[in-house]
């Protein structure tokens, strides 16, 4: 195959320049950071959320950043499609947020268990009984203390939420693997939500390279507390 002259590839790197045309890569080989307009950065809907997502000859990498109701998590959605001849390693607890600090990502055991326990206990806290006086014929006034149907009823969907987030947590958790050829990996990396809104740089190792997105958090706090 004939070597390309230094003369002859200038132009073809003048004509890119002069169309604006950047891949979406920092000055590290192993770092490619989402930039929008750039040809390997796409943005997709799916289900009505904004997904950004980065391609490469072997990998396509794909995220976006939700709120876990009434908890005290956020969760990654991630998809890594392995399209190289070889197998790629992932360990989603190597993925972090970045805002000045590093949020490493919560283990999901560690997240489902939290979860479940501060619903059973706001659950327990709805249901205990709640005194008030109470008018009796004949002897004056007593102490009424039984929780209202609202409070019972709120205690239940509490708890059911609660049990329901964590087990969507468990089933749903991204775990280390290596993709084969071909093979692809969906799922969540959970982290724990700020106290404010913040902007974030979600960090992603696959293999040898990092992919990197902008994505922010409301950080919404448990409507209960």
């Amino acid at each position: 195959m004939k070597a390309f002259s230094a003369p002859a590839a200038l132009p073809a790197t003048l004509l890119m320049l002069a169309a604006g045309l950047s891949i979406a890569q920092d000055a590290s080989p192993s770092v490619i950071r989402w930039k929008y307009g750039a040809p390997n950065a796409v943005i997709e809907l799916r289900n009505a959320v904004k997904v950004e997502g980065l391609k490469t000859d072997d990998l396509h990498v794909y995220a976006a950043l939700y709120d876990i109701r009434d908890t005290v998590y956020n969760r990654a959605w991630v998809q890594i499609v392995n399209l190289s001849k070889a197998p790629i390693s992932f360990n989603p607890q190597s993925a972090v947020l970045k805002d000045g600090r590093v949020m490493h990502a919560e283990a999901p055991d560690k997240a489902a268990d939290s979860i479940q326990k501060v619903g059973e206990a706001k659950s327990q806290e709805l249901s205990s009984a709640h005194c008030a006086m109470k008018a009796t014929l004949g002897t004056g006034s007593s102490m009424a203390c039984e929780p209202t149907e609202a409070q019972m009823r709120m205690s239940k969907e509490v708890l059911a939420t609660s049990d329901s987030v964590a087990q969507w947590i468990r089933k749903k958790a991204l775990a280390e693997t290596t993709l084969a050829p071909g093979e692809e990996a969906i799922g969540a990396i959970v982290f724990r939500k700020d106290k404010r809104p913040a902007d974030y740089t979600l960090s992603i190792p696959v293999g040898s390279q990092t992919f990197e997105f902008p994505v922010r958090a409301l950080n919404k706090p448990p409507s209960y507390d």
